[in-house]
């Protein structure tokens, strides 16, 4: 823990060495809330062999032009059509009697602009009621074609080989969002903040730091195994139930600042008055945020960059903003429910994928793999993450929800 020397200025004040305000309020045991790091600036440059990147802001690089999206063309197939007597009848008088070719005969009678016309109205169908239930399962799309055409018979495998093909729809795994999060309330939100920000020195790429927390455990595997056909893929586990480990991590364009786990208070002789949260408090993050400021102030380009976090009210406690004004670094809060926003998420995203990898995670082994985990995302990728928030940008500028 580093040690502040306190002064008395003349009028009843306490001021620092430096002639700072008084920051006893927001000084924490470092040995109660205990954040071990694991992985650090210095060591991940010394460990990373360097690339070489531009660190222009994405926001200033010129657009192409062509922003079409891309689509895989539906791979044709033949349509199978049930026609009524009437229309069979029809055909094959003019086929037989007036000896017209089984082309000429369909066009005379509109059988192939009919054929059209039902597959149009056909996707549009189904693409309609998918877009207002994207969760609907092929029995009900079977059902609401059937309701909306009479005439219309068709098994379930044809209509999903018509999602598929026809529609260019795939099944995925679903990304959960509120309603409230694309909310009129919260697009404005956005809105005001890019404006905001975009009067400032701001520049995720060259001037910014990000800080989020994440959690591991020892359960975390890959949804897919494999097994023989016919049978389930059983994957065994350690414990069916286990505690997650919290982690703290900081990054930048540059690549990895600091990441820290939560230890557990030590245990005291005599209880305390009250309830003592066992999750992660205010305490954790400003003692993570002194052994990250303490290596950021090793590196002088770093001095006075801004520290982006996300909106919730642990990172909003006033004692927190005060140690990041007090070391001589600036502090941003992100709109809420935007964590497109923060580069970091998709670093926990890549590290998380990296840790499920191992074929077994133990207690004693989870810190030393969420390290090689942390420490083995390339220099490169950095880059990547914080570009990858930039058309977000565009879409809170451009009043988009955000998807």
């Amino acid at each position: 823990m580093s040690t502040i020397f306190l002064y008395e200025d003349g009028y009843g004040n306490v001021i620092d060495e430096n002639g700072g305000p008084e920051p006893m309020d927001y000084i924490v045991d470092q040995n109660e809330f205990i954040v071990e790091t694991i992985a650090i600036h210095t060591e991940y440059l010394v460990n990373t062999v360097p690339n070489e990147f531009s660190l222009t802001c994405p926001m200033l690089l010129e657009k192409p032009k062509n922003e079409d999206i891309h689509v895989k063309k539906a791979k044709p197939k033949r349509s199978y059509v049930r026609y009524t007597v009437q229309d069979k009848t029809r055909f094959f008088d003019l086929k037989i009697e007036k000896c017209m070719t089984a082309s000429a005969a369909s066009k005379q009678l509109g059988i192939l602009e009919q054929l059209i016309d039902g597959l149009a109205k056909h996707k549009a169908t189904v693409i309609s009621f998918i877009n207002a239930n994207p969760s609907a399962t092929v029995v009900e799309v079977s059902e609401h074609l059937l309701k909306r055409f009479h005439d219309l018979k068709v098994s379930r495998s044809t209509v999903n080989n018509f999602i598929r093909r026809e529609c260019n729809l795939s099944l995925k795994k679903a990304d959960f969002h509120s309603i409230e999060r694309n909310s009129s309330k919260k697009i404005e939100e956005r809105y005001n903040w890019v404006c905001k920000q975009e009067k400032t020195d701001m520049n995720f790429l060259t001037n910014c730091l990000f800080l989020d927390r994440s959690a591991f455990d020892i359960n975390m595997k890959c949804s897919r195994a494999w097994s023989n056909k016919g049978t389930h893929a059983i994957v065994t586990r350690p414990t069916m139930r286990t505690n997650t480990t919290p982690i703290l991590g900081v990054i930048s364009a540059s690549g990895l600042i600091t990441v820290g786990i939560k230890k557990p208070r030590p245990v005291k002789k005599r209880k305390a008055d009250g309830c003592i949260s066992s999750g992660t408090v205010t305490g954790h993050y400003i003692s993570f945020l002194k052994t990250t400021l303490d290596g950021m102030d090793k590196h002088p380009h770093m001095k006075g960059h801004y520290i982006v976090m996300d909106n919730v009210p642990i990172h909003m406690h006033e004692n927190i903003k005060k140690h990041i004004d007090y070391r001589g670094y600036k502090c941003v809060y992100l709109p809420t429910c935007s964590p497109e926003l923060n580069p970091i998420e998709q670093f926990w995203a890549v590290t998380k994928n990296k840790a499920k990898r191992h074929r077994l995670l133990q207690e004693d082994t989870l810190s030393k793999r969420i390290t090689e985990a942390c420490s083995s995302v390339k220099q490169s990728h950095f880059k990547g993450f914080v570009s990858h928030s930039y058309p977000c940008w565009d879409k809170c500028r451009n009043r988009q929800p955000m998807q």
